[in-house]
């Protein structure tokens, strides 16, 4: 009776299981392809590392993120034991082949999953403890952005928690009564050894009695495949579909550079950009089913920290409670709905906050991507609608009438280098570099101080190098941020043109925003060349003794990680070494900084948009600097030097604190 009972239960739960995950799926037939399945060898290697090895987790905050790896690594294991308890429904003594009783990994199998079984049980009880009484800011909500995530019951949390350490205990009751009314069996004998957990569950439950042993261990086993059949049925009504589908959606990450967005095809496409849910592509909407609410990204994010009402995780959920509320949304051709708006509650101002800093998809421990989304649903914004921030309309003007978002004229493009004597490319064709100045470097009073610098240190490197001058062209990277893909494929398609009349080959910018649209974008457009930032480029010049520092500077020094720099392109070091080769510079770190360092509130076109003083990221950042105590803020980004240096003023620091870029600190300890 009792396996008739079992086979119901299975056919009909499994059964339901796999109607829910087909109805999620289902979708994904109707939604725009996405080229995932390049580089497989890349794709391996970045599931494995952080997919199963589970490497955010480890390097984030603790201890929530190891108990998190144990709780993931002990179910791993724990997978044989779940086939083996199912399959024992039909068949009593059944055991896996190598890992079962009597194989040949056995020993190391069994009491690992013994182990692990214990520990994950614990770590579920950590876990419940956390939940109920310490609210960690991170799992509650962030307000005001996320509002209606802190004011939903927590129920699902905890009873999944509660599931887990079912599950695990269980485990270990069904084991350990075995080894009391199956004693002297040679299975049951060879086992007890590598079962210690369950061992010590078996002499409390000998206390009872056999039978008392035996009849634990049938509800044991009962309860353990009942409520593992339940779990399963969950997951796709609830945020833990992720167990289902966070290692695919590491698995088809982004192999391309951070860095480059789709390119669209603006002669053949009906549409130009994102309104619809059906015009995501699967990989997006994989994103939305694979979101564990940890909320990671939005502790990360300077939008929500400064009180805009973006929170990456919240915007993902809205997509998501809306696309699970409406799969005709993607089904049914001839919908119509405008996602953007009070429909989902992805307004235009959660749109319009984003800096497009990655610090929500660095910090994102199944790699959801965040910006793409938001930058394909501006340019729908732009493109379709005109609809955006009324400061952005002068930024277009700029670009398309003067070629630059400052809208000075181009005449003015060399004006920074008048008296220097710096080669032009015309009149020198032959330079090995292109030294690619970039509209900030070239129009910004600020900024051309550090061009001028980085021209002083490449002639006393004696580096063969030449300027465009007047024919540099603006690469359109503000343009593109900000969702008007039409202008940016104008401004890369003459630039690219303009690079091939020069021939050039080598490109060194100073500017991140440049260096990555040159480096990872152009590309797109047939521009391939071997582009380097110049803080990388002086670092190698430094080490071979080409630029030799030798002036103290005497200055307590912090540097501050651009985000285009940085987290898109995963330079670090460099501009570390180049201050720690400064005599006299003493260096020292923001708690925010590399890869987990806070943006500048630049990014995403965000410099060009008005922002309320109490909702300025720049601000909040240099505070987060000032924690150091240094003298001096470095960067090595026009973009970021505006917005530090701007930051220091509204706090009336400018006497005290000083924003330098790292070339202007190397140019005033040249040797001479």
């Amino acid at each position: 009776m009792s396996v008739i009972v079992w086979t119901l239960a299975f056919v009909a739960l499994l059964g339901l299981f796999g109607w829910q995950v087909y109805r999620r799926f289902r979708l994904f037939t109707q939604l725009p392809a996405a080229a995932r399945f390049d580089n497989i060898p890349q794709r391996v290697k970045t599931t494995l590392v952080y997919a199963i090895g589970q490497l955010k987790f480890l390097r984030g905050e603790q201890p929530a993120g190891i108990i998190h790896a144990l709780v993931f690594w002990g179910f791993l294991v724990l997978g044989g034991q779940v086939v083996t308890m199912f399959a024992r429904g039909w068949f009593p003594e059944f055991h896996l082949p190598l890992i079962g009783s009597g194989g040949l990994l056995a020993p190391v199998y069994m009491i690992s999953r013994d182990l692990l079984e214990a520990v994950v049980f614990v770590c579920a009880l950590l876990l419940i403890a956390r939940w109920l009484f310490i609210h960690p800011q991170r799992l509650m909500g962030f307000k005001p952005a996320e509002e209606k995530l802190a004011g939903h019951s927590h129920w699902e949390a905890i009873l999944i928690l509660v599931f887990i350490a079912t599950i695990t205990s269980s485990g270990l009751i069904y084991d350990g009564g075995r080894l009391v009314f199956m004693a002297g069996d040679p299975h049951v004998e060879a086992d007890r050894a590598f079962e210690p957990v369950a061992a010590i569950v078996g002499g409390v439950l000998a206390g009872f009695g056999a039978d008392t042993a035996r009849a634990a261990s049938d509800v044991a086993w009962w309860a353990h495949n009942l409520v593992v059949l339940v779990f399963l049925n969950l997951l796709p009504l609830s945020k833990h579909f992720h167990v289902v589908t966070a290692i695919p959606n590491v698995f088809f990450g982004k192999t391309e550079p951070y860095g480059r967005l789709s390119k669209q095809d603006l002669e053949n496409s009906e549409i130009f950009g994102t309104s619809q849910m059906r015009h995501f592509d699967w990989k997006q909407v994989l994103d939305m089913y694979s979101c564990t609410e940890c909320g990671r990204c939005s502790s990360q994010c300077p939008a929500t920290a400064t009180g805009k009402p973006l929170a990456p995780r919240q915007m993902l959920l809205d997509l998501r409670d809306y696309l699970y509320a409406h799969p005709e949304s993607v089904l049914d051709e001839n919908s119509q709905e405008n996602i953007v708006g009070e429909l989902t509650g992805v307004t235009d101002e959660v749109i319009w906050s984003c800096n497009t800093c990655r610090a929500c998809e660095d910090a994102c421990p199944v790699h959801i991507e965040y910006v793409d989304k938001i930058v394909d649903i501006r340019r729908h914004l732009v493109q379709e609608e005109a609809r955006f921030p009324t400061e952005v309309t002068r930024v277009f003007k700029g670009m398309e009438t003067q070629g630059n978002p400052w809208g000075i004229g181009a005449d003015k493009r060399a004006d920074w280098a008048e008296g220097l004597d710096i080669p032009l490319l015309s009149e020198n064709p032959d330079a090995e570099y292109l030294f690619f100045v970039g509209c900030a470097g070239s129009f910004d009073d600020r900024a051309k101080k550090i061009t001028q610098a980085v021209a002083r240190i490449l002639k006393a490197a004696g580096l063969s190098y030449a300027i465009l001058g007047r024919d540099e062209p603006c690469n359109g990277d503000t343009a593109r941020r900000l969702g008007n893909e039409y202008l940016y494929q104008t401004m890369a398609q003459m630039a690219v043109e303009v690079f091939a009349g020069y021939n050039v080959k080598k490109v060194i910018t100073n500017c991140p925003h440049c260096f990555n649209t040159i480096k990872n974008e152009f590309p797109q457009f047939g521009g391939e060349y071997e582009t380097v930032h110049a803080a990388t480029l002086v670092a190698d010049l430094i080490k071979q003794g080409k630029v030799r520092v030798g002036k103290d500077i005497d200055e307590s020094i912090v540097f501050h990680d651009s985000c285009y720099l940085g987290r898109y392109n995963e330079v670090y070091d460099a501009p570390r070494e180049i201050l720690k080769s400064i005599p006299g510079a003493r260096v020292s770190e923001s708690e925010r900084s590399r890869n987990t360092g806070m943006c500048c509130g630049a990014g995403g076109g965000r410099m060009w948009i008005d922002e309320e003083p109490s909702q300025r990221v720049n601000t909040l950042r240099v505070d987060q600097l000032l924690e150091t105590n240094a003298g001096t803020i470095a960067s090595a980004c026009p973009y970021c030097m505006t917005m530090l240096s701007d930051g220091v003023k509204e706090k009336g620091l400018e006497e005290q604190v000083k924003t330098r870029d790292v070339m202007e600190l190397v140019a005033d300890s040249i040797a001479d």
